[in-house]
């Protein structure tokens, strides 16, 4: 494998031939510009390959994983590298950060990744970054925690960190290789490992903590909120890498229950939580499931220890019956242990989820004794007293409200759910656990899938690309707006006009995501490839077919929307969502991928969006995107720049709108004049389609608008500082290639830019947009400024106003639709060009808007 360092080189050795300094040509600059959307889609393709293979039906090993790693850090690093020739060496610090990302990269592919990090962490604060060390339970809880907000028990997480630590402190290390090499052979010498086992255990049982961590522990304690309790105490649980994740480890690993809250006694707990690593029958597990997965380490769950009043476990389906639409629901009075390990009767209940959640079936048993809190630790077994023998574990209240919690949970991991729950003494519930619910997969539910075309009513067939194959069901929510995904139902299928990377917002809601518009390789599809979430893109007329609160099944593998229900598909994902990966390959590359996929800087418009902020290669690219994009839009500021080497043709148009063009290459027909040019000249696809609008019959109005002296004074005292810095000094300037356009507009005191670029790749596509200005004064403006905001947001454009200036962004769009937007963009320059002067008052805004968004252009000279 080529490593980072050697391609690093190799690449930025290259880079002082790219750069040109503030010498450098306009037209040499936008190759720049070209140069890092190539790189970038090179990346987005790699990431979008990978993604693909963790469907299932791909055959791969570790060698592709490190081709592909290969290929993506030596173009991530181009990406890099172009944007830096492109700013003139202005994000030189974007190196560290991905050195930083490509460290961490490396270390997950030698397997190393659970050695870094802090050696204990609060449950609260652990993020994806903490992922690989705090182990598969903890990693589900602070994700339920964050992202759910679920009520969940106080806690901290002794890390793999610390396991690292504790054994290398102990000089365990030699003889726990000599184990993991014994499991590893081919030949099994059962007696040698038994022997060795069995004193790594005796070794660790007497072990003494390393230096800090009581202290690490007892910080942890002091930052848990213990609620005024007397004598807190906790549960030490296992929290092993792949525990709860894949793997189960179902009662494998040893857990502590009513551990005094003192460093001393919970490092001791910890200690028998780490020894059950090297238990006999974890080591057959792992033999048997986990052949050739290499060394383990496990990390502890620290948790508030709940005085119970009822607990026990709740499965999202009936794992007997992988088509049943039941939530099954099981318990009894104290502590779970009693159920989980089904020495003690419990109450069950069946909660319906069809229209809405019905409980249709209780079984209450009697309940003589159950597990409580013992005062001298751990658990003991008493009497239920007699009023609570014959009586539910669970009101039916607290049914259905566990019930829709697991609804909850469901949807967010995209897998049906074995949770653990609690009801303390306050009759508050609370989860311990989520995981995976592992169902057999049957032979008749495959059969089942045959002729199903027949049986439903088919909406959509073979239309569509799939960006993440999968199956959802769901009651339809079309999203044209922002506005639209802050009342999404649970459980929804989202459909809208094109595919938006902030639909991250509500990911973990939906059940699938259908687009008219959007490709494989855009921000939201790669999203999608991380969350687990069914999508399809480019489902031609999708929107002309559903409507909101329409139930559908959307089938991602083979490109079919069905109305209704289809409980087959549904039976046929539940058996297949736990089918357990074996290969140790697929667990390598889906870690891998978690590193890199993942999206955090979203929304350019807000503060977060920092190259420090950066997490995984996707973020850079993002960046990268960006910040190439404000380039050339800085670019059309440089007028005297443009203007040298009389490179420019004066445009001739049926509005005085006074452009001056700058053709970099393709922009221009070669029949036109050298000295102007005409519209049918431009040959420039995105200014064509700005200039279409521009000109639409009555959108252009010449009339003299009446502006107070009042308006004028202000105007001139109020003209922001950045527009007379040479932007807009006194042209009116298009700069344009066959695919893209920079043009910036002065008309008196209105200012306008418009930057597009506009092909045939949808993920290289964007718009950025700008208005500021008027000749009015800064109410009127502002006015117009919310009136220019609504009829952007209208269109589904990212907007963000200050006062009196609006900036809008869009990307990620086919070429037909970016052409309408700019059209539309065209037209309301025209249409709101000296519109302040009538907005008098706010009820100007609306009837502006409406006059607009129907056409009615000349309702602003009436």
């Amino acid at each position: 494998m080529v490593f980072f360092q050697e391609i690093f080189d190799r690449i930025r050795g290259g880079l002082s031939s790219v750069q040109g300094g503030h010498e450098e040509s306009i037209k040499a600059k936008f190759e720049q510009f070209k140069k890092v959307l190539r790189s970038n889609q090179v990346a987005l393709e790699i990431i979008a390959d990978m993604g693909e293979k963790l469907s299932g039906d791909y055959i791969f090993d570790k060698r592709y994983i490190e081709e592909s790693y290969e290929k993506l850090s030596e173009a991530v690093l181009k990406s890099v590298n172009a944007l830096n020739a492109l700013c003139d060496n202005k994000y030189k610090d974007l190196y560290e950060v991905y050195d930083r990302v490509t460290r961490h990269l490396l270390e997950i592919l030698k397997q190393r990744e659970d050695r870094n990090g802090p050696p204990v962490i609060p449950l609260k604060a652990v993020t994806r970054s903490n992922n690989a060390i705090v182990g598969g339970k903890a990693k589900h809880l602070a994700k339920i925690i964050r992202d759910l907000e679920l009520p969940v028990p106080d806690g901290f997480v002794i890390t793999t960190r610390a396991y690292h630590d504790v054994i290398a402190y102990s000089g365990l290390a030699p003889k726990i290789d000599k184990l993991e090499g014994l499991i590893a052979s081919p030949v099994i010498d059962s007696h040698e490992i038994e022997d060795l086992r069995r004193e790594i255990q005796r070794e660790i049982s007497r072990l003494d903590p390393p230096p800090r961590l009581l202290d690490d522990i007892a910080g942890a304690l002091e930052q848990m909120d213990f609620k005024d309790m007397d004598r807190p105490h906790l549960a030490v649980r296992s929290s092993a890498q792949e525990e709860d994740m894949d793997f189960s480890f179902a009662g494998q690993f040893d857990t502590v229950l009513n551990v005094r809250a003192r460093p001393n006694d919970i490092f001791l707990a910890y200690r028998k939580v780490m020894a059950s690593l090297f238990g006999k029958h974890v080591i057959e597990y792992r033999r048997t499931v986990l052949e050739g997965e290499g060394q383990m380490s496990i990390a502890a769950l620290c948790q508030l220890m709940v005085n119970a009043r009822s607990s026990g476990v709740l499965f999202t389906i009936d794992p007997l019956d992988s088509q049943s639409e039941d939530i099954v629901i099981v318990g009894n009075w104290g502590q779970g242990e009693a159920v989980v390990d089904g020495k003690m009767p419990t109450d069950t209940f069946r909660v319906s989820r069809k229209g809405g959640l019905k409980i249709v079936s209780r079984q209450v048993s009697r309940k003589k004794e159950a597990l409580y809190l013992s005062a001298v630790g751990g658990l003991e077994k008493k009497n239920v007293p007699e009023e609570l023998w014959d009586k539910p574990c669970l009101s039916d209240e607290e049914v259905i409200h566990l019930a829709g919690m697991g609804l909850r949970l469901e949807n967010y991991f995209k897998r049906p759910q074995d949770v653990e729950w609690v009801v303390n003494l306050r009759d508050e519930l609370l989860i311990l656990q989520s995981r995976g619910l592992l169902l057999k997969e049957q032979d008749h539910i495959e059969r089942s899938l045959l002729n199903l075309d027949e049986k439903y009513e088919i909406i959509s067939k073979g239309e569509g690309l799939t960006a993440q194959q999968g199956i959802g069901c769901g009651p339809v929510k079309i999203v044209r707006t922002m506005k639209d995904l802050e009342d999404i139902p649970e459980g929804a299928v989202l459909v809208s006009p094109r595919d938006m990377s902030k639909f991250v917002q509500v990911m973990k809601k939906v059940s699938a995501i259908v687009t008219e518009v959007g490709t494989p390789v855009s921000h939201m599809a790669t999203i999608c490839r991380e969350l687990g979430v069914p999508c399809l893109v480019n489902v031609k007329d999708i929107l002309s077919k559903v409507h909101d609160g329409m139930i559908v099944t959307v089938d991602a593998e083979d490109q079919k929307i069905y109305k209704g229900k289809v409980k087959e598909l549904l039976a046929y994902r539940n058996s297949r969502a736990m089918n357990v990966f074996e290969s140790r390959d697929f667990r390598l590359l889906r870690r891998f991928l978690n590193a890199v996929a993942p999206l955090n800087l979203v929304d350019p418009l807000i503060e977060d969006f920092k190259m420090e902020n950066c997490e995984t290669y996707h973020d850079i690219l993002r960046f990268i995107h960006e910040k190439a994009v404000q380039e050339l839009i800085a670019l059309g500021k440089d007028e005297k720049r443009l203007l040298k080497g009389n490179i420019t043709r004066r445009l001739e148009l049926s509005i005085p709108a006074g452009i001056l063009c700058v053709d970099l290459g393709g922009g221009i027909s070669e029949d036109a004049p050298q000295d102007h040019c005409e519209l049918k000249h431009i040959t420039s696809i995105p200014f064509r389609a700005l200039l279409k609008g521009m000109t639409a019959p009555g959108v252009w109005h010449t009339q003299v608008m009446d502006v107070s002296l009042r308006d004028m004074v202000s105007s001139m005292i109020n003209a922001p500082t950045d527009a007379l810095d040479g932007q807009y000094s006194g042209h009116n300037i298009a700069i344009i290639t066959r695919e893209y356009v920079n043009l910036s507009l002065r008309f008196g005191y209105h200012f306008n830019i418009v930057d597009a670029y506009c092909s045939d790749f949808p993920r290289d596509n964007h718009i950025y947009f700008r208005f500021l200005g008027g000749a009015t004064d800064l109410t009127k403006r502002s006015r117009r400024a919310r009136l220019i905001a609504e009829i952007l947001r209208a269109y589904d454009l990212n907007v963000k106003t200050k006062g009196d200036v609006v900036t809008a962004r869009l990307g990620n769009m086919q070429r037909k639709d970016m052409e309408y937007i700019l059209d539309i963009l065209g037209r309301l320059i025209g249409f709101t060009r000296q519109l302040d002067v009538h907005m008098e008052n706010d009820a100007q805004i609306d009837r502006y808007l409406q006059a607009f968004l129907n056409g009615q252009y000349d309702v602003s000279i009436r």
